[in-house]
C-alpha cells in the first residue's frame, strides 16, 4: 500500500480539480487500481460510446494530453479532446482492449485504499471532505460491493471530462 503515493495523486488532482467531490476521488481511486475493464464488459457498447464521443464537439477544460491516475500501475486519462486530432477512436479503443489485458483489477486493494483514504480524511489531510462525507459514500459503495461510479454533476459541470484510462506506455 502506498500512503505517499495516494496522498500525492489525490492532492494533484484537487489541484487540478479543485471543485471535485468524494465520489470524483473514488471513482480516481478505482481507476488506479482497477483499471478500464469495467467500461469493456460490452466491447461493442464501449467502442459505440466512444466513436460517438469521438464525433461530439466538446468544450474542453482539459489542456493536457493526458492526466496521471497511477496507484498500482502507470496508468493515465487519456484525453479524447487532445487525442483525436493525431489518433483515431480505432487506435485508443485498441489501447483500453491492451490495457484491459495487462491490469488485473483487484477490488481488496481498491477498498484497501479507500479505507486509508477515510483514516486520511479522519486525521483532517483533505479538510474539504468530512468524514460524515466518507462514511455516506462508504456505506453505498459498501452496500453495492464497491462499483465503478460516475462522476459528480458538479464535476461534470465544471471540467467536462472526456477521456478513457489507458496505460501510460500505450501513448506513442
Amino acid at each position: 500500500m502506498h500512503l505517499k503515493k495516494l496522498i500525492e495523486l489525490v492532492t494533484y488532482h484537487l489541484e487540478l480539480y479543485p471543485s471535485m467531490e468524494l465520489q470524483d476521488v473514488y471513482k480516481l481511486l478505482y481507476q488506479s487500481v482497477m483499471g478500464p475493464a469495467h467500461f469493456l464488459h460490452d466491447e461493442a457498447l464501449a467502442y459505440s460510446y466512444l466513436k460517438n464521443e469521438f464525433e461530439r464537439i466538446w468544450e474542453d477544460y482539459e489542456t493536457e494530453f493526458y492526466v496521471d491516475v497511477s496507484l498500482e500501475h502507470e496508468l493515465v486519462r487519456l484525453n479524447i479532446p487532445a487525442y483525436r486530432n493525431p489518433g483515431t477512436a480505432e487506435t485508443l479503443f485498441e489501447m483500453l482492449l491492451e490495457t484491459a489485458k495487462q491490469i488485473t483489477p483487484d477490488k481488496k486493494r481498491l477498498i484497501a485504499y479507500w479505507q486509508n483514504l477515510g483514516s486520511l480524511i479522519r486525521h483532517k489531510s483533505f479538510g474539504q471532505f468530512t468524514l460524515k462525507q466518507w462514511k455516506e459514500l462508504d456505506e453505498k459503495l459498501s452496500d453495492a460491493d464497491f462499483p465503478p461510479i460516475s462522476h459528480s454533476d458538479t464535476y461534470k459541470e465544471l471540467y467536462k471530462p472526456s477521456y478513457r484510462v489507458v496505460l501510460k506506455k500505450m501513448i506513442n
